[in-house]
């Protein structure tokens, strides 16, 4: 025989406690595994807790009406089911089923009866057991991954026996050993992921610039730096676009310290350029040229490294028009520039359509710290100050 626990689930990502709201069972009561024992409440819907075994009720050591953080024992089950059992194959997030619960309808209100419940989270948000995270963890894999694999537990939940089973379908598949460069961007990415990002994106005007360029202006800076230059003036100015949330507040960042994406083998450097705000386009371009040649051969000095408050990167080149490149984890945003072209613009003073370059812009942006008028407020003002180059 054996104890065991009823745990407080994790409800969701975001959620760290619930509040009992019905208690099903008492001591002494027989129940059958993914019975419902428990009815709690989150701030965002009404979910079920399950038994994650049969057996009998112990004890019950939680109060209906009271909150409890994820994690917390809430009783014990006495089982002939061994505890290794019991977790290897679980029934649903921490031993219990998640599940938003549908209005009654009027008749149900009248006549009291149960409400339904319907499953609220997709396989991917649902609980891992405990060796199969440590798997996971091991191998430097999100647990999305189970989403391919054929589950043997109840419900369709994939066990550790399930999860080995699948990686070994990879043995003797051609492969070669990453680069530490290349996994430190698929970590960074990982981890970056982790935040809410949103994407906006509008067509730039390239005329200016490219007039600015057969001038001489700035020693013919790439079209990228006058976008570095124009994002380190906008947030300079409004330095809450490029903030962190941390905890209950907003934290400025002390200086406007901007990355370049630089392409290299097997994986991308962001050389930083610092206080781009007050930095002149003239002297970016200088700074620039030197990082970008350190940064072909991975030789960085210490000042170029580090943390940035954005990026900029420029996939033109690569004859990509419209892209949604991803912010590195310390970073608040990343801008994107896409391939030039020729269009067609309507000239309503001239009352017909002229030839011009654009190229697509993107902000791709922390959703935490902006949402989508700052950000459109944010490409406004660079498109403003992209406008006239001169200014840079």
């Amino acid at each position: 025989m054996s104890q065991v626990p009823i745990v407080m689930p994790q409800l969701g990502e975001s959620i760290a406690e619930a509040t009992i709201i019905r208690i099903h069972v008492s001591a002494g009561e027989p129940v059958e595994a993914e019975q419902e024992i428990m009815e709690v409440e989150t701030n965002k819907a009404v979910m079920a807790i399950t038994a994650p075994c049969t057996g009998t009720i112990a004890e019950i050591e939680a109060d209906a009406g009271e909150t409890y953080a994820v994690g917390t024992v809430l009783g014990h089950i006495t089982s002939d089911s061994p505890l290794e059992e019991v977790f290897e194959t679980p029934l649903a997030p921490s031993t219990a089923q998640l599940f938003r619960m549908e209005p009654p309808t009027s008749a149900q209100a009248a006549a009291g009866a149960a409400v339904k419940p319907v499953p609220a989270l997709p396989k991917s948000g649902s609980f891992v057991a405990p060796r199969v995270r440590a798997r996971l963890d091991e191998g430097a894999l999100h647990a999305s991954e189970l989403d391919v694999v054929a589950g043997t537990g109840r419900a369709g939940r994939v066990t550790i026996r399930d999860f080995e089973k699948y990686l070994e379908s990879f043995d003797g598949l051609p492969s070669r050993k990453c680069s530490s460069l290349r996994l430190g961007v698929a970590d960074s990415m990982r981890r970056s992921w982790s935040r809410p990002l949103a994407t906006v994106g509008t067509p730039l005007n390239l005329e200016p610039i490219l007039a600015h360029r057969r001038q001489g202006g700035a020693s013919a800076a790439g079209v990228a730096l006058y976008l570095v230059r124009a994002l380190g003036m906008a947030l300079g100015e409004n330095p809450g676009f490029a903030g962190r949330i941390l905890a209950d507040r907003l934290v400025l960042p002390e200086s406007i310290d901007i990355g370049v994406a630089v392409e290299v083998e097997d994986g991308v450097m962001v050389p930083v350029l610092r206080k781009v705000d007050a930095t002149g386009l003239g002297q970016l371009a200088e700074s620039y040229r030197d990082l970008l040649s350190a940064a072909k051969v991975r030789r960085l000095p210490p000042e170029a490294q580090g943390p940035a408050v954005a990026s900029v990167t420029n996939f033109g080149p690569l004859g990509i028009t419209w892209g949604t490149p991803i912010p590195l984890p310390y970073e608040t945003l990343i801008i994107g520039l896409g391939r030039g072209e020729i269009r067609p613009f309507w000239d309503q003073t001239k009352q017909a359509f002229i030839p011009r370059r654009e190229a697509e812009l993107t902000v791709t942006f922390d959703h935490r710290v902006l949402d989508g008028g700052a950000a459109g407020r944010l490409v406004g003002r660079l498109l403003g100050l992209l406008g006239k180059p001169e200014q840079l």
